[in-house]
């Protein structure tokens, strides 16, 4: 019988009801976002070859490697989240629209600014700000703000600019703009009750600006001045056009920013699942799995706690799905947190109670689908352990690998670790080769090596695979840190990439005249290198976690590079200490626009002597002259020699 893949597995635990599907690659990059009705009839058909007609299916489902699935309410709710995701994810094979993550717009207020400003953005960042809307037309906004200019006459200058005016500019002219660049000109009170009413009428609370625009267009019509009456018009459905929706929103249904919270509990482990709700409309959803004994709503407590203490956003409600202990002072943590006032609710009956039932729902189909990728994992892992005889079952795996320049210097190595065949990185480590300054891989090894195990015997803490980036040179190098310390009941081997086809003849005879031999894994007290089936998933997982120590290798030793060509370049002006070097960096914006500075530009830099402007200017010299010789446009014909 054929072996079942964790792809079907997890697409024969979808769940019989409307949602979202996410198929995913190796790495957990998510490939394409679809909806369906009923997630259980629908996503099925992927496997049954010709099903689906769209041309970009096969090539999809030979990069899928898993599956997840996100459950709502009905079709309707699918479609949007559907749409939210593919707008955040862009995945390879979904269609996106140019321009389509621009399809709302919002208006950010920065109410940590003394004199804030309202700016039309379209995207909201957790940045801290106050983000009013989404609207759904940019025009209509655009007018509405030009109509509430002259009712709230708000600055609209950028901070740079307004910090650096020494007179009014013209929108104060015309009436546009209160100048707070001016001292004295507006207090901070009174500029915020402007600010106050603009969001007001924004947020739908309150229509005398579009009661106003009535009676002046009624006014216009009477006085039989047509065109006026019909500009009058134009702006009042603009207003509407903006405010009605958010009036609509907040008047009844669900509140504009809401989270729901429910879980799922399997013995020890937890499956926590949050529906995220902005402006009305399920736009996320996230997971996560705790091990705790502890009573549920304990759990949901603690975990509400923690969440909301590193997210950048708190909404104005949160739902759970089963009663805490002192939910009001949760909500008076969460308030403080947020700024803003913050409900927590429990619902026994009602929308909000469906909602947390879904939140449940989709915390126990989440633990289902977290249970079939563990069995497919631990599947894996006994496959490599018979395929390669350890003795262990290789549940952590570290591998470890070096980066070096030329000469050996900035000598680093790095240790990845792979925890049920996944990557774990909160114990990823990089190393500072210290014993040597020479390009020695092999002495390089034995120090990371000796560091790792030392450490390691010392905490407890070892793992059960250790895998190395090379062939049996490397594998004997670490096999004798191995004998120095004494350490056992550890499995070690090496992995060896493919070469061309002059080596040796036992491998040519295993891929004939292929231009490639294929990987080769060493072991212990064994010459020959095992040769696996270069499809095998199991040293598919090898090649993943000794390309990726690579990566995490190459990539500290890049920073590196660069940490320390830009201090030695700078480094090297006497007198030059750390802060000033930072304060030049941040005004003339990197180590070259130092470089390219005037002597006038360095003399002007605050917390610079004459004395060390003039020791700069100098030691760049013949690289000013020569990076603006090279920024010069080429000669012309009538200039050219």
């Amino acid at each position: 019988m054929a072996e079942t893949s964790l792809l079907q597995r997890q697409i024969e635990a979808a769940p019989a009801a409307p949602g979202c599907y996410l198929f995913k690659d190796e790495r957990g990059k998510v490939l394409y976002v679809g909806k369906a009705v009923d997630l259980s009839r629908r996503v099925p058909s992927y496997l049954r070859p010709g099903a689906d007609g769209r041309p970009h299916i096969p090539f999809l489902m030979e990069k899928a490697e898993s599956v997840e699935f996100v459950v709502v309410s009905n079709e309707k709710e699918a479609l949007v989240l559907e749409n939210n995701l593919i707008k955040r994810l862009r995945p390879r094979y979904n269609i996106v629209l140019a321009g389509d993550d621009k399809t709302f717009v919002s208006v950010r207020v920065d109410m940590r600014h003394d004199y804030p400003r309202a700016t039309i953005v379209h995207k909201y960042r957790r940045d801290g700000a106050v983000y009013l809307g989404p609207f759904s037309s940019a025009s209509a906004l655009y007018k509405t703000l030009e109509v509430l200019r002259t009712r709230f006459p708000l600055r609209l200058c950028s901070d740079h600019v307004m910090a650096n005016r020494s007179r009014p500019c013209m929108y104060h002219e015309l009436g546009a703009c209160v100048a707070p660049c001016m001292k004295g000109q507006v207090d901070k009170a009174a500029y915020r009750e402007l600010l106050q009413g603009f969001m007001r009428v924004l947020q739908g609370k309150d229509d005398s600006v579009a009661r106003d625009l009535e009676q002046r267009m009624e006014q216009a019509a009477t006085a039989l001045e047509f065109e006026k009456a019909a500009q009058w018009r134009d702006r009042l459905q603009a207003v509407r056009a903006t405010t009605t929706r958010q009036r609509a929103q907040i008047g009844h249904g669900p509140v504009n920013n809401q989270d729901v919270i429910g879980l799922h509990r399997e013995a020890d482990r937890v499956m926590v699942a949050l529906l995220m709700y902005r402006d009305g409309k399920l736009e996320d959803t996230a997971t996560r799995e705790l091990q705790s004994t502890l009573p549920d709503d304990e759990v949901l407590a603690g975990f509400t706690s923690a969440w909301y203490s590193r997210a950048a956003f708190v909404p104005e409600e949160v739902v759970l799905a089963l009663p805490v202990e002192a939910p009001e002072a949760l909500a008076s943590w969460l308030t403080d947190r947020a700024g803003h006032a913050v409900r927590v609710t429990v619902p026994q009956r009602g929308d909000k109670a469906r909602l947390a039932e879904l939140a449940a729902v989709n915390a126990r189909h989440a633990l289902k689908v977290r249970n079939e990728s563990e069995h497919r994992a631990r599947e894996l892992l006994r496959s490599l352990q018979e395929a390669l005889g350890l003795e262990r079952l290789p549940l952590r795996m570290e591998c470890y690998d070096i980066s070096h320049g030329g000469q050996g210097r900035e000598t680093v190595g790095s240790g990845v670790c792979f925890v049920d065949g996944e990557p774990a990185k909160q114990h990823y480590r990089k190393y500072h080769v210290k014993s040597h300054d020479r390009n020695d891989d092999f002495a390089s090894l034995h120090e990371v090596l000796t560091r790792r195990l030392k450490r390691g015997l010392e905490e407890g803490n070892l793992p059960d695979l250790i895998v190395i980036d090379g062939g049996p040179a490397q594998l004997g190098r670490v096999q004798a840190v191995f004998d120095e310390l004494n350490v056992v009941g550890i499995d070690l081997v090496s992995l060896a990439k493919s070469r061309d086809k002059s080596a040796p003849a036992w491998e040519t005879s295993y891929g004939g005249e292929a231009a490639k031999t294929p990987e080769r894994v060493f072991l212990p007290g064994r010459e020959e290198p095992l040769l696996l089936d270069q499809r095998s998933p199991a040293l598919f997982l090898l090649m993943r976690i000794r390309d990726e120590a690579h990566r995490f290798a190459v990539t500290f030793h890049r920073k590196l590079k660069r940490k320390q060509a830009v201090q030695s370049s700078l480094d090297s002006v006497p007198g030059l200490g750390p802060r000033r070097k930072k304060a030049l960096i941040q005004r003339f914006g990197s180590p070259r626009g130092v470089k390219l500075a005037t002597l006038e530009e360095l003399r002007a830099m605050p917390g610079i002597p004459e004395k060390l402007a003039q020791a700069v200017f100098e030691r760049f010299a013949e690289e000013r002259a020569r990076l603006q010789a090279k920024a010069a446009p080429a000669p012309g014909p009538e200039t050219a020699p």
